[in-house]
């Protein structure tokens, strides 16, 4: 071991020296690894998830920068970050700048997604070099580096099919990674480095720094699936499931973030521009025509059946840790489990049991026979319910997809045919003719039969609905003849019965229309 020595004035000048010279070397290189810090990408405290993006909102210490008096923090966040707005406490932001900074992705689905990069290049460059000894044998037949053609000869047949065979599997890998990497998404590369410039300068080496911004790579939206269960109980159940899909791609996991879902939707801001009304003079447009087209405003209007969809509602079975708010503006559902890693993840928000009646339901006419089973349930109220996909079961058995939208304070959900169960129609009239007195005016006639078929072992209630047919010219009249008699919805401009058809049996029910209107009125109405 080797010892240092001072004596007198000399050693005690050395030591004074080597003191200062620590003390200044320490000072110089607090400031410097405070300076080297380089920030990066901060996980948010909460977060507030829309179906098209994010608020985000961050809490955390940054290192602070001084030269000259003149203290410095800098931040980061993910490309396509907006409307950011931050707070110091204690202090004021009087100028900030940003520039491009290269992110170091953290977050799972970027991370899977280079790890594959990195598989990627590893294999091209393995074919690469499988396909570089393959050339190479092959030019050997014609450079003539071997003499002896059967050892060559050999030599290839050991080598060649070894590496063709390789090559291949080489390629299989790399077109299967390719397919996996067009699936699969990562974060942005590319972030902003904001630097703020605070009015005090600070002594300490970090400050806490508040900050939120908008992010548009980011989003949710509900997922339902409707099952209804004929068999259990009563037969009157449907098991209803609402999941949350979330995603997002920000270069980061978002650990311990609480995370809230809004059901805002994607509608337009502000309404369209009013439309001017305005009344004139001009050549009627019924004589432009030929006869050959109704007019508009003398046609038959038979309008499309206003299927409602259904909100949730209804008795919990199960109730995952998810707060729900409907008292402001947009509802909100709040998780208990905090954190949300980067990508695509499903989360379970409600599992209801609805007291949901399962019904038949026909719309017939000569080219549809079939019978449809209907469940209908009334929401209670207060209860707000996001839009979104859905899958429709019966009896744990997927019918079909479609989309669920809440509306009004009945859910109507369709799972699909009854192949049991048929109606058959029959065009019993189709007539045109003229009556009144010297005959001044034109009449249309229809009429068909119902036969309701049920193949069931039981007793079923089939509910047949029609168009109520109207009439926008008060010099139109249009009368009815049913067997039973129809029921009236004029809210949905529907005629309907409830046709009770015993098991394995039979019944039948007859409609028929009649239209009149002046003889002169160019009217030629179809029947749906």
């Amino acid at each position: 071991m080797r010892t240092f020595r001072f004596s007198g004035f000399d050693a005690g000048r050395r030591l004074l020296g080597m003191v200062a010279g620590a003390a200044a070397g320490l000072c110089i290189m607090l400031p410097a690894a405070a300076q080297a810090q380089t920030p990066g990408l901060a996980a948010p405290a909460s977060v507030r998830l829309s179906p098209g993006g994010g608020l985000l909102t961050v809490a955390h210490h940054a290192p602070v920068t001084t030269r000259d008096g003149v203290s410095e923090v800098r931040i980061v966040l993910p490309e396509g970050a907006e409307d950011w707005q931050v707070r110091i406490p204690g202090n004021t932001v009087v100028r900030w700048s940003s520039a491009p900074h290269v992110l170091e992705r953290s977050g799972g689905a970027s991370s899977l997604r280079d790890k594959k990069l990195n598989e990627l290049k590893v294999l091209r460059g393995s074919l690469a070099s499988v396909s570089a000894r393959l050339a190479l044998w092959a030019g050997q037949t014609e450079s003539g580096v071997y003499n002896d053609v059967v050892q060559l000869e050999k030599r290839m047949a050991e080598a060649v099919p070894v590496l063709t065979e390789e090559k291949a599997d080489l390629e299989r890998r790399i077109a299967l990674l390719e397919q996996e990497l067009k699936k699969l998404r990562g974060g942005p590369d590319l972030g902003q480095m904001i630097t703020l410039v605070l009015k005090k300068s600070v002594a300490a080496f970090g400050v806490p720094v508040e900050y939120s911004y908008t992010l548009k790579d980011c989003g949710w939206r509900p997922v339902y699936i409707f099952d209804a269960q004929p068999d259990r109980g009563s037969g009157d159940e449907t098991d209803v499931r609402l999941m949350a899909e979330v995603w997002q791609y920000s270069g980061m996991d978002w650990d311990k973030a609480k995370l809230t879902l809004v059901s805002q939707a994607e509608a337009g801001r502000e309404p369209f521009p009013l439309r001017s009304w305005i009344l004139e003079a001009r050549e009627p447009a019924l004589e432009k025509r030929s006869r050959s087209a109704a007019p508009m405003g003398h046609a038959l209007q038979a309008e499309p059946m206003v299927v409602e969809s259904a909100e949730m509602g209804g008795r919990q079975r199960e109730e995952p840790a998810v707060v729900a708010d409907v008292s402001g503006v947009y509802a909100t559902w709040t998780l208990a489990a905090r954190g949300l890693p980067e990508g695509h993840s499903r989360l379970l928000m409600v599992e209801d049991v609805w007291k949901a009646r399962l019904e038949w339901l026909s719309r017939p006419s000569e080219q549809e026979n079939r019978v449809w089973f209907v469940g209908r349930y009334t929401l209670p109220a207060g209860q707000v319910w996001p839009e979104g996909p859905a899958e429709f079961c019966m009896g744990g058995q997927s019918v079909g997809r479609g989309h669920f939208r809440p509306s009004g304070d009945e859910a109507t959900l369709f799972y699909g045919a009854d192949p049991r169960i048929r109606v058959n129609t029959v065009a019993d009239k189709r007539e045109r003719g003229e009556s009144g007195f010297l005959k001044k005016s034109s009449t249309w006639t229809w009429g068909w039969t119902y036969e309701v078929v049920n193949g069931r072992d039981r007793a079923v209630t089939v509910r047949l609905e029609r168009p109520l047919p109207r009439a926008v010219d008060q010099e139109i009249s249009i009368t009815q003849a049913n067997q039973p008699e129809a029921q009236e919805d004029r809210k949905k401009h529907m005629l309907f019965w409830d046709v009770a058809v015993p098991a394995g049996g039979k019944a039948e029910v007859r409609h028929s229309v009649t239209v009149s209107s002046p003889r002169e009125m160019l009217l030629f109405p179809t029947a749906p």
